[in-house]
């Protein structure tokens, strides 16, 4: 059995163009697995009327970022998303080759579900993931946003150390973070392993998790100038 973890679809802003937001929430309406979403489906997520959304849509479509898959009122995310992406991508490119392996590593040591954060906002992306292989675990998508109130990822990228949570977000999951930092010290992300709230509930495996976690944060933060 998996446990979901939803994403979190970004609140719009306190303070900006009404238009640009809504263009936006239209966006972050597809989460991880969608290929395609209907006209009713947009509004549902969304809440806009679907007479706003048509509008809307049409100025995304002239942009590319959204493409109608045939005459039927269904869009799937478009080209100049992927150009956006690889650029963005570009500049993740040293945590690309080494985040990666460092996962593999701790879920196959540990059999945890290992993943890395960055924060976005007020929020924390989920940037890399590698599961675990219990058959009872949290299940998360790279690319999934996660509130930064609470969580042991969110406590490291709001500047604490080595961080425990146990059921903390959920009351059946828990986690273990440690900050990974660059040059200078600055924080790059966080690195967790995340598991049952009854398997990281025990002190012994709990303290041996923590400490193959830190071994592991501390070299990749050497390697990438910390």
């Amino acid at each position: 059995m998996e446990l979901p973890l939803m994403a979190v679809k970004p609140e719009a802003p306190a303070e900006g163009v009404g238009a640009v937001d809504r263009a936006l929430a239209i966006l972050f309406a597809f989460q991880p697995g969608d290929s395609v979403l209907t006209l009713a489906e947009l509004a549902r997520r969304t809440g806009f009327y679907k007479s706003t959304l048509l509008r809307l849509i049409a100025s995304l479509e002239r942009a590319r970022m959204l493409v109608r898959q045939g005459q039927e009122a269904r869009w799937r995310l478009g080209p100049a998303l992927i150009g956006l992406g690889l650029q963005a991508e570009h500049g993740l490119a040293p945590l690309r080759e080494m985040v990666p392996a460092v996962l593999r590593r701790l879920a196959a040591d540990t059999g945890e579900s290992a993943s890395f954060y960055v924060r976005e906002g007020e929020f924390r992306l989920c940037l890399f993931r590698e599961e675990g292989h219990h058959p009872v675990r949290d299940h998360l998508l790279p690319g999934s946003l996660l509130p930064l109130d609470r969580g042991a990822a969110a406590h490291v990228l709001r500047g604490a150390g080595l961080s425990v949570s146990i059921g903390e977000r959920d009351p059946e999951l828990a986690a273990i973070a440690a900050p990974v930092r660059g040059t200078g010290g600055v924080l790059l992300g966080a690195l967790c392993l995340s598991g049952t709230a009854t398997r990281f509930g025990d002190k012994v495996r709990r303290e041996a998790l923590a400490a193959a976690l830190e071994r592991e944060a501390v070299q990749l933060s050497r390697q990438l100038g910390g």
